[in-house]
């Protein structure tokens, strides 16, 4: 993975793009547990959240393509 992309011309590393790309799978995700209530299980649901962002950022960066 490159260290920058251009935007308009404003260079942007390339973790932003990745760290948009896991707040969208986030937000699906985090839709989907609440709906089902999965969220209940948890004893401290909001660092539950964040573990999963980290989580899902983690993997976007993986599997992000050289661009």
């Amino acid at each position: 993975m490159h260290h920058e992309f251009s935007v308009l011309g404003l260079f942007a590393p390339s973790l932003l793009l990745c760290a948009v790309a896991a707040a969208v799978l986030w937000f699906i995700v985090d839709g989907l547990m609440l709906r089902f209530g999965i969220w209940r299980i948890f004893l401290h649901p909001p660092l539950a959240r964040l573990s999963l962002y980290i989580i899902i950022l983690a993997l976007t960066g993986a599997v992000a393509p050289d661009f």
